[in-house]
């Protein structure tokens, strides 16, 4: 089965439902102009000349038809009544966007604020009926522009409907609002008394890349080619019988298999083959490498508990990979280790360190990953970098990743992250398949979690999972922290925790604030004396970071702000269970024992 995922263009603003469904305009698009756009500037210009794309070569090859869809389709609504609508633009934002000024919009001497960014505002009247409005401008600027809508006359009753986006939320305009929905705990601290009680019209920091082309575009360092490259085992079903392959060639080959057997079948024993399915993926911006091929196949009928070898090929061109091995789960309990990382950011200090983790201990049977695999998740260069990085131990050992903050970066999605691993489609019914999901490996049950989807759609499915289960230990693995001295995620421990609490899960795995800590095992926050008693949360890092000044918390049992990147080896024989955490030379710089 063949599949698009297309990227940086044409995102979906998927929030609250709030308003009727948009009867939306018919004609060209922001998203269709953009696409015209972009494939004009491949047609006429050299890869040097895209990469160093400036503001005059935007202008210069934008026609004034293109600019009027830019300026008008981009956000747009009705009034029932005559309104002034209000644009709060950043005022780091070195170039304002071109149609502000050519509609009409004239600047004041008004400011809004949050605790992060100062806001001018651009104000114009409006007659009932349609208000439109154009794009956030053609760098990526970050934060996104938002808008409140007034009456003209006091006293009006004022109506906004047939909303593009679809969804849009509508919110009062008054200190303590949000305006990113993508970020909901930056709210607004200093609103103007001629503003305040206006409706407010928030949106997501992302949408700025719909019209993105001032250095957009980028050269992505391992460009894919006829032979299979980028392979990464996960799982998607049970891992005692099945194995999930993925890879990735050029646009060219269009058919792919997996041959494999048992490790020690022997050299004249039959090869069994499993096709695989292939999508296209285009990210419009890496300017050497647009169309690639992800291929995914799923080996079943396997037994529990054996290693097997196996190569990738195309009959098309008779290309094929050098075999590689894998194991599956052993059908019965039996020991085993994993290895934890977080925040790998496609970086090359990260990929060693998991490479150096497989030399150092051959037995690991798979590796999880809390989050914020790559800096940006909608760059398939930043995925590029990552698979390259760490080639050798993905090739080998299965992957159980989640999705972090940066996977999913400002509120555009997941959809390349979710196009490249083959997870489990367990999860809550409200989440899109394989954001979340569950499975189990010997004696250990892991539940994978989004923290940057809603917590709350996730809770029920939580308790049923945690209900069910009859594992010896429990784990829960997600990206921001419920404990950390740095970020506060009260949702999560009142509506995940509770649930860590009453099931008693033995370990949460986090990421998200690049350091490492231990918290003593908690129920409710408190601290108890000992495993059996409560969970103990642990974050880590596999990137450099700047060492971070900070006394440790009360709850703290170990923690390290020094930024040396880590990964936890986790070693379960029965009822006992050892956690070490060691950084690149093998130094162990934690231990936790647990007996049950």
């Amino acid at each position: 089965m063949k599949r698009i995922t297309r990227l940086c263009l044409a995102w979906i603003l998927a929030v609250c439902s709030v308003l009727p469904v948009c009867a939306w305009a018919v004609g060209p698009s922001v998203a269709d102009t953009m696409r015209g756009i972009v494939d004009r500037l491949y047609a006429t210009l050299s890869e040097e000349q895209l990469v160093g794309l400036d503001q005059a070569a935007v202008d210069a090859c934008i026609t004034n038809e293109e600019q009027q869809i830019l300026a008008t389709k981009y956000w747009y609504f009705d009034v029932n009544v005559p309104v002034v609508v209000s644009v709060m633009r950043d005022k780091a934002q070195l170039a304002v966007p071109f149609w502000l000024p050519a509609a009409g919009f004239e600047k004041t001497d008004l400011e809004v604020r949050n605790e992060e960014y100062a806001y001018e505002v651009w104000r114009k009247p409006f007659a009932a009926g349609r208000v439109e409005l154009g794009i956030n401008g053609f760098d990526k600027h970050r934060p996104h522009y938002f808008v409140c809508v007034g009456p003209q006359e006091t006293g009006a009753k004022l109506e906004i409907t047939n909303c593009y986006p679809a969804n849009q939320q509508i919110l009062e305009m008054r200190e303590g609002s949000t305006i990113y929905h993508d970020w909901s705990e930056l709210v607004l601290t200093r609103v103007p008394e001629e503003l305040k009680g206006q409706v407010l019209l928030p949106t997501i920091r992302g949408r700025a890349r719909e019209a993105h082309l001032i250095e957009a575009f980028r050269r992505t360092p391992f460009p894919s080619s006829e032979k299979p490259d980028q392979v990464v085992l996960t799982w998607s079903e049970d891992p005692r019988t099945t194995q999930t392959v993925q890879w990735r060639t050029n646009s060219s080959v269009e058919t792919g298999i997996v041959r494999y057997k048992k490790k020690d079948a022997g050299e004249n024993a039959e090869w069994r083959e499993e096709k695989a399915n292939f999508e296209t993926i285009e990210d419009l911006f890496v300017a050497n490498d647009r169309y690639c091929h992800h291929f995914t196949a799923t080996l079943r009928g396997l037994e529990p508990g054996t290693a097997y070898v196996y190569s990738i090929g195309s009959p098309a061109n008779g290309t094929r990979t050098e075999l590689s091995e894998f194991t599956t789960a052993p059908n019965a309990p039996a020991p085993f280790s994993f290895v934890f990382v977080s925040d790998t950011h496609n970086s090359p200090v990260s990929g060693a360190l998991l490479e150096t983790a497989l030399e150092r201990h051959p037995d690991i049977a798979f590796g999880t990953n809390a989050g914020d695999l790559v800096n940006t998740g909608q760059y398939r260069d930043d995925w590029d970098q990552l698979f390259a990085h760490s080639k050798d131990f993905f090739k080998q050992r299965p992957l159980a990743p989640v999705i972090g903050n940066h996977d999913d970066i400002d509120g555009l999605g997941a959809d390349l992250y979710l196009a490249l691993f083959g997870l489990p489609a367990n999860g809550p019914k409200a989440l899109a398949p394989e954001r979340a999901y569950s499975f189990q490996y010997g004696n250990a049950f892991f539940l994978m979690l989004d923290s940057s989807a809603s917590i709350e759609d996730q809770t029920a499915w939580v308790k049923e999972q945690l209900a069910g289960c009859t594992a010896v230990w429990k784990f829960a693995v997600f990206h921001f922290p419920p404990y950390s001295p740095d970020e506060d995620y009260p949702e999560i421990r009142r509506e995940w925790g509770t649930l860590f609490d009453a099931y008693h899960v033995d370990l949460v795995l986090s990421g998200h604030v690049h350091y490492y800590l231990r918290t003593y095992p908690l129920k409710n926050g408190q601290r108890m004396a000992t495993p059996a008693e409560g969970t103990i949360y642990m974050i880590s890092v596999a990137v450099p970071e700047r060492g971070l000044k900070r006394k440790a918390p009360e709850y703290a049992a170990a923690a390290d702000f020094s930024g040396v990147p880590l990964y936890q080896l986790f070693t379960i024989n029965g009822n006992r269970l050892i956690s070490r955490a060691y950084d690149a030379e093998g130094k162990v710089c934690d231990e936790l024992v647990i007996e049950k």
